[in-house]
């Protein structure tokens, strides 16, 4: 097989194979027992309250799904642990507790709920109701909490026969996780993103604050964002949070990976829902691959908009990366053409000089020169494509196929498929055989390298088998296209015919 080739498929496996197992597949321990560093507690005077039952006597709730798995306990109707399972990731910190609840009645008095015990009710998989009352005084507050799909969960607040003029927040206490690393405070006040290491953020925000959040560079990210424009927010050194004062409140809570396509989908079902804009997606800090990556996923988005299909959106974006590319790919198909056609005249010379190396390296020059023949124009078409398999890759290996993850026989395509992986070991294997047609017949090491060469399909379906559908739909149907651009290539290209040395 021509070298190039062999180079092009070498160069794509070991990129996504070194993205895929020592990257996105790296695997992390579960959370150590770790020191977090202490937070001091300001300004928020707590009421005791309630009673505290040992913590290996508290009962435990689990929801989760494909991304999330999370342990709820009925002290303060919390959560205990909201575990990463693709990212090995632990979002809630030791010794702390996500979405708690701090009331504030009148003549400034304080319960703090997160020391209250909550009655619990299940619904469903995936949804749990928190209800605390107090029966002497008639309040009543419910908390419910509902793990959506992907990273994001719907938290619901409603009260009941609290006083005129009380008030409650909403809060993440810590930062976030095991491992402290110095996250970076986000607000969304004004229709602007506020950067704690840029333009900074403020400690109390009152109303137009649409959402608050933690972001660690270019890692993990936590946003709370209220639907109903809440009274305001704050930031403390040991929570954060926002404050409402309506009987019922509506919030999302986003906590995962800084996920492009995550977001935008979250976004976008918020938009279309309550028809207003939320910009999540300004809260990520993207490297140059992220937003490159960025770049296709909105071309991928875009041809979603109207096929309303994932399947057709990767092949459409598919022939428009392999259309752009054209240029490039003909003059590298043209370069290994006219290197076969130029090997016998290399090969005597070869025969001829072989105790001369300098000589040697002087006749085969004037052999590319007489049939104006460049030996790196087959390579830096594959050094410009390389980055663009990179990005691709990137951006399909974790994306959010839920909304509409079918396409022909593909139940899902984020998840691994083998009729589909048959299929493109398959085209692999057409391929390989397409292009040796168009070479001279191969001797000694060369022909070894063909005989090894046909195994590569094989290996390919043994490494590649755990790949998302996604990703395999896109390198079948780009290796569809090839094998037709080398037919057409071959009969559009005048090769020069070889001479004898």
């Amino acid at each position: 097989m021509e070298k190039n080739l062999i180079l092009a498929i070498v160069l794509s496996v070991i990129v996504l194979l070194f993205y895929n197992f020592f990257i996105l597949q790296r695997q992390i321990s579960p959370p150590q027992e770790e020191e977090k560093p202490s937070f001091v507690q300001e300004e928020t005077p707590f009421l005791p309250g309630g009673t505290i039952l040992p913590a290996e006597e508290e009962e435990e709730l689990i929801l989760e799904n494909d991304y999330s798995k999370l342990v709820l306990v009925p002290r303060g109707g919390r959560i205990k642990s909201w575990w990463l399972k693709k990212d090995k990731k632990e979002m809630v910190g030791k010794e702390a507790y996500a979405l708690g609840l701090n009331l504030f009645l009148p003549q400034g008095e304080v319960i703090n709920l997160n020391e209250e015990i909550f009655q619990i009710k299940r619904e469903g998989e995936r949804k749990v109701i928190f209800t605390w009352e107090d029966e002497e005084k008639g309040f009543k507050i419910s908390k419910s909490f509902e793990l959506k799909e992907g990273y994001d969960g719907r938290i619901d607040i409603e009260t009941e026969n609290l006083p005129w003029g009380s008030e409650y927040e909403l809060t993440w206490e810590g930062g976030i996780g095991t491992e402290y690393k110095g996250e970076e405070r986000l607000a969304f006040f004004g229709e602007v993103l506020q950067e704690e290491k840029k333009e900074g953020v403020g400690r109390d925000y009152p109303q137009g604050i649409k959402w608050m959040g933690l972001r660690q560079k270019r890692k993990l990210l936590v946003i709370l964002a209220s639907l109903d424009q809440p009274l305001g927010g704050t930031f403390r050194s040991d929570f954060w949070g926002l404050k409402d004062n309506k009987a019922h409140s509506r919030w999302i809570i986003y906590a995962g990976p800084q996920n492009y396509a995550e977001l935008r989908l979250l976004n976008s079902q918020i938009k279309n829902r309550y028809g207003e804009d939320y910009h999540l997606t300004k809260a990520l800090d993207l490297s140059i691959w992220g937003k490159l990556s960025k770049v296709l996923m909105d071309i991928l988005f875009f041809f979603y908009s109207f096929t309303h299909n994932y399947g057709i959106a990767i092949i459409l974006l598919t022939l428009l990366i392999y259309g752009i590319l054209s240029p490039l790919t003909f003059k590298q198909f043209s370069s290994m053409q006219k290197m076969q056609v130029v090997q016998p005249e290399i090969q005597a010379v070869q025969k001829k000089f072989k105790k001369e190396p300098k000589q040697l390296q002087i006749e085969i020059m004037k052999i590319y020169k007489k049939h104006k023949v460049n030996p790196m124009a087959g390579c830096f078409p594959l050094i410009i494509q390389m980055p663009i398999i990179f990005v691709l890759y990137r951006a399909l290996i974790n994306f959010p196929f839920s909304e509409n993850p079918s396409f022909l026989w593909i139940k899902n395509l984020g998840e691994p498929n083998i009729p589909l992986l048959l299929l493109l070991g398959g085209t692999m294997f057409l391929q390989q055989k397409v292009t040796q047609k168009a070479q001279v017949q191969p001797g000694g090491q060369q022909q070894g390298m063909a005989k090894m060469m046909q195994f590569f399909p094989i290996f390919i379906i043994v490494m590649l088998w755990s790949l998302p559908s996604g990703v395999m739909l896109y390198w079948f149907t780009s290796t569809l296209i090839s094998i037709l651009q080398q037919f057409l290539i071959r009969k559009k290209t005048s090769l020069p015919e070889p001479t004898k040395a």
